[in-house]
């Protein structure tokens, strides 16, 4: 019997003291303190009860993690009470009854340095679906935008939906380039739409790691820590294949199958109860922006183009704006490629320590300390600045030595296009296997990923692959 001890000691870190829930009690609408008031009183107390509950958990965990710095957002560096406006239709206008789910395929706007704008709208990936039309499915109604209500019975439902808001989206943040851009675009012009396509997801997800944890129960890499992610390949047919590659992009298909079903699938009972009546507009996922941009934008910019337009932007906000109080602090101005690379590495650097939190305190099958696996996690995401930082410095001179114009389009966007997949696929090679060690330490490879396997099931007959299921 797996107790609550077990849980937070040996597969996730978990609370272990009442202090760890006190800055979410903090996080509340203010009335009568002026901001800096506010600061002053909250912050310490947050910054106090949060490193209290680390040092009774003996580490960080993700939503700690997360909590402070969106304390850090929304409390210091941004002013919701003064600057923050929610975005919400007036109604939309819907007839379920189909529609295509076009693909956009413009390109996208590139600087004259040419890194990926930090201004650009298209941050906030506006997913699968073209631009609605007047012709659309659905007719889009004016907005009305909600400033900090002065009555409480007002003020409580804003700042919740503030607070669970982490992308963002249909909030005006006195921003221009992001309040350009809001409300975003649906992702999808039905719900059938939306339906059809968390069905695909789920099921391409499913497949991928069926098929991934397959392979992986016949490398031995994978589960025995002593081996080197260069050792040979089990198969003889694979001999001649580099190993790195193989195993960094089977390590990167079971990351990507894995996350993909915490959004899409996720979000059919939501969708479900606003079919119903019983959600508002604002809370059905159909009509939010896209949660992954196109894979176009990874060929398009690189390493840049994956986590800053296809990858989610969950994390965005509460990991960058710290960035850019840095260079702000450093007079660093926008479009200076220096001030794009300090933002990058403060991102990727905070984004380390939250995913830190994925690491228990005592993990039962690792051959390395605990510190050291915190750092191979963290470290994965540490090393992407350096790839941003050299793919920027590539990316100017080709743009200063044949201009912007002949990246964009014929035998110029065809060499981008290649150039920028062989890179991105290199650079993956070379940085996935820290994330590697750290789930082959923690044992992540030791059980099935999945409950049920259809490859387990058509070639052994096994098709319960959960022991804790079995009879």
């Amino acid at each position: 019997m797996l107790t609550y001890h077990d849980l937070t000691h040996h597969v996730i870190p978990g609370p272990q003291s009442y202090s760890y829930f006190i800055p979410h009690l903090l996080l509340i609408p203010r009335s009568l303190l002026s901001r800096w008031q506010s600061i002053a009183l909250f912050m310490p107390v947050i910054v106090a009860t949060t490193f209290h509950a680390w040092r009774s958990m003996r580490g960080v965990d993700v939503i700690s993690v997360d909590t402070l710095l969106h304390a850090l957002l929304l409390l210091v560096l941004k002013d919701p009470w003064a600057d923050f406006r929610h975005v919400s239709r007036t109604g939309i206008d819907e007839h379920d009854d189909g529609g295509d789910l076009g693909t956009a395929t413009g390109l996208p706007d590139v600087t004259a340095n040419g890194q990926v704008d930090e201004q650009s709208p298209s941050i906030q990936p506006n997913g699968h679906q073209k631009r609605l039309e007047s012709s659309s499915h659905m007719s889009v109604r004016p907005t009305t935008e909600q400033p900090y209500p002065p009555i409480l019975r007002d003020r409580l439902p804003w700042v919740a939906t503030l607070l669970v808001s982490l992308r963002l989206n249909n909030w005006k943040l006195n921003l221009s380039p992001h309040d350009r851009t809001q409300p975003p675009i649906p992702a999808f012009p039905t719900r059938r739409a939306f339906t059809a396509y968390a069905l695909l997801s789920f099921l391409r997800g499913y497949a991928t790691l069926d098929l991934t944890r397959a392979y992986i129960a016949q490398d031995p890499y994978f589960t025995d820590p002593g081996l080197p992610i260069t050792s040979p390949l089990p198969f003889p047919a694979l001999h001649g294949f580099p190993p790195q590659p193989l195993r960094s992009m089977v390590v990167g298909a079971q990351a990507w199958a894995l996350l993909g079903q915490l959004f899409y699938p996720v979000c059919l009972l939501p969708v479900g109860l606003h079919a119903l009546g019983c959600l508002p507009d604002d809370w059905s996922p159909h009509l939010w922006a896209a949660y992954y941009g196109s894979p176009r934008e990874i060929f398009l910019h690189g390493v840049r183009g994956f986590w800053g337009r296809y990858w989610h932007q969950t994390m965005r906000y509460s990991v960058s704006t710290p960035g850019y109080a840095v260079a702000q602090l450093l007079g660093l101005r926008s479009g200076n490629p220096v001030r794009y690379v300090v933002v990058s590495a403060v991102a990727f650097g905070l984004s380390g320590v939250v995913h830190m939190g994925l690491v228990p305190p005592e993990p039962l099958q690792a051959t390395m300390g605990v510190g050291w696996i915190r750092l191979c996690v963290a470290g994965f995401f540490w090393v992407q600045a350096v790839g941003i930082f050299c793919e920027t410095l590539v990316a100017r001179g080709a743009v200063a030595t044949c201009g912007v114009q002949y990246w964009q389009r014929g035998n110029g966007l065809t060499i981008r296009l290649v150039v920028n997949g062989i890179w991105v696929v290199a650079w993956f090679t070379l940085s996935l296997p820290l994330l590697a060690e750290f789930a082959r330490q923690l044992g992540y490879w030791t059980v099935w990923s999945l409950p049920v396997s259809v490859w387990n099931g058509v070639t052994t007959g096994r098709w319960i692959t959960w022991p804790c299921l079995e009879r």
